[in-house]
Order: structure tokens, then C-alpha cells, then sequence
């Protein structure tokens, strides 16, 4: 019997060490998966605020004679706009990925991972999408009881192709979410200290996101810049889609910008990488 497993080893796909990566960091997420659970449901407690707060504003316009939709949504539609949301910005929100990138950096932590053959991009993926993979495991069976109890708001049955669009529209949100924080992140080769930074960009991406408020009930005058922008594609794009605001011929157009939106902070993400590593002075570690 004879064998060559340094053969064996080479021979493997250049993808497994991500495969490895990805499936470590899922079996470790899973043994804290009751913490999951808990953060599934109790995320939705924030909407019981919002479900009464646009009430009481429907209601006011109501009473005061004004058209029962602002911008063409109606109440149901703001309703199922924050409970959509909550998918949407299952995948496009990557907590921690900023401070962590700007932390392997400042601390010189980042030495053990240009020591070893991969990609620390392809790396920080894999260790995010673990992230995904166990949170929408337990969402597939704490969403579905949230969504049945609120079916009375979801009046608009998507289409075949709204649905497609949907999730394509969550790939393009994770992309584009990974890609962003991986930029921002890498900012700490150029600068010492960027907490302050991060609260502001965050907020900004939170807001320009359409998370805070719908962006088609904004202001026209914004609406060209908003409309274009990447960050709706982590939350207001893939929402209006679903409950059918976006016109069917409109939507190959939306996800073409969005996938644009993908190659251009891909391509300056790995253009940042490559000047940063020409600063990194490799202290600590």
C-alpha cells in the first residue's frame, strides 16, 4: 500500500481552507445557537413600537382629512416595509466587521493570518457568512409564527419574478455590506484611530439604508441621489421589491445598478488592501 499525502493534501481544491473556515465557524455558532433563538425573536420587539407609532400617524392624517397613503404607502405597506426589513437586513448587516479588520490591523494581529496561504478577504467571508448561515437556520423557524401573526399587513402576493429579484437582491446586500465594511475597515492603515469614524459611517449607512425610514417617502430633491445610491441595496431595495413597488420592467435595471455597485467596491476594496499592506509596519501580533 503506498500514497502520497502531501500529494493528497496539494491536491485538494484551492477553495477547501474556506470551506474549512466556514465550517468550523458554523459548528462553533451552532453550540450557541439558544442565543440565536433569543435574538430572532426578540428582535422584533422594536416593531411593536413602530406598528403603533405609524398608526397614530395614519390615523392623524385620518382626522385631518389628508390622503390615507404617504407616497403610496399605506399603513399596511409601512408595516410590511420594517417587517421585510428585518430580512433584509439579516444579510446585509455584518456587526463587528469594521472593528475587527481595524483590530487585526492596529494590533498587529493581521501577521498570522499574511503568514498562511489565503486570502484575509476571503477569510473575513467565510467567517461573516458562517454568521448567516446559523442565524437563518434559526429564523427559518422563528420568523415563519412573527409572519403568520402579521399576514392581515402583506397585501401584495409577489410575482415569480419578484421573488427571483428578491433574492437576488439579498446577495447583492450581503455583497455589498461585506465589500463596505471591508473598505472602511481597512482604514486603520492610514489612520491610528477610527472609532469615531465608524459611529458616523455606521449611522450614515443606517439611515441612507432606508432602516430608520422608507426612502421613497423622503423628500423628491433626494430621491435621484437616494435612488442610486448602494446603501438602499442593504435594506430598501430588497423590500420594495417584495411587495411589488418596483415595476416589473424597472427590475433588471435596480439589480443592475446594485451589481454595479458590487465590482466597484470590490474592485477599491482590493485596491485599498493592496496600497494598505505597503504601510503595515507588522507591530505587535
Amino acid at each position: 500500500m503506498s500514497g502520497n499525502p502531501a500529494g493528497a493534501i496539494q491536491a485538494k481544491s484551492p477553495f477547501h481552507k474556506y470551506w474549512v473556515i466556514l465550517s468550523t465557524r458554523t459548528q462553533e455558532d451552532m453550540i450557541y445557537r439558544a442565543n440565536y433563538v433569543f435574538g430572532a425573536v426578540f428582535r422584533f420587539l422594536p416593531l411593536v413600537t413602530t406598528i403603533f407609532l405609524w398608526y397614530a400617524v395614519y390615523q392623524a392624517r385620518k382626522a385631518g382629512g389628508a390622503p390615507s397613503s404617504i407616497r403610496g404607502m399605506s399603513y399596511e405597506d409601512m408595516v410590511a416595509y420594517y417587517a421585510f426589513m428585518y430580512i433584509a437586513r439579516g444579510f446585509s448587516s455584518v456587526p463587528g466587521t469594521m472593528s475587527d479588520i481595524s483590530k487585526d490591523i492596529k494590533d498587529g494581529l493581521l501577521n498570522r493570518y499574511l503568514i498562511k496561504p489565503m486570502s484575509y478577504f476571503g477569510y473575513q467571508v467565510m467567517y461573516r457568512l458562517a454568521h448567516k448561515l446559523v442565524f437563518w437556520y434559526i429564523a427559518l423557524f422563528t420568523f415563519p409564527p412573527i409572519f403568520l401573526l402579521m399576514r392581515h399587513f402583506f397585501t401584495h402576493l409577489p410575482t415569480l419574478w419578484e421573488w427571483l429579484a428578491f433574492f437576488a437582491s439579498l446577495v447583492i446586500a450581503f455583497s455589498i455590506g461585506i465589500l463596505f465594511c471591508f473598505m472602511i475597515g481597512t482604514l486603520a492603515f492610514w489612520f491610528l484611530e477610527i472609532s469615531t469614524f465608524l459611529f458616523v459611517v455606521m449611522m450614515l449607512e443606517f439611515f441612507m439604508s432606508g432602516h430608520l425610514i422608507p426612502l421613497n417617502i423622503l423628500p423628491a430633491s433626494l430621491q435621484p441621489v437616494l435612488s442610486l445610491s448602494p446603501f438602499g441595496y442593504e435594506g430598501y431595495w430588497p423590500c420594495v421589491i417584495l411587495m411589488g413597488k418596483v415595476p416589473q420592467d424597472q427590475l433588471l435595471r435596480v439589480l443592475g445598478i446594485g451589481l454595479l455597485w458590487v465590482g466597484v467596491f470590490f474592485g477599491a476594496s482590493q485596491w485599498m488592501w493592496r496600497m494598505g499592506l505597503k504601510r503595515y509596519s507588522a507591530v505587535g501580533g
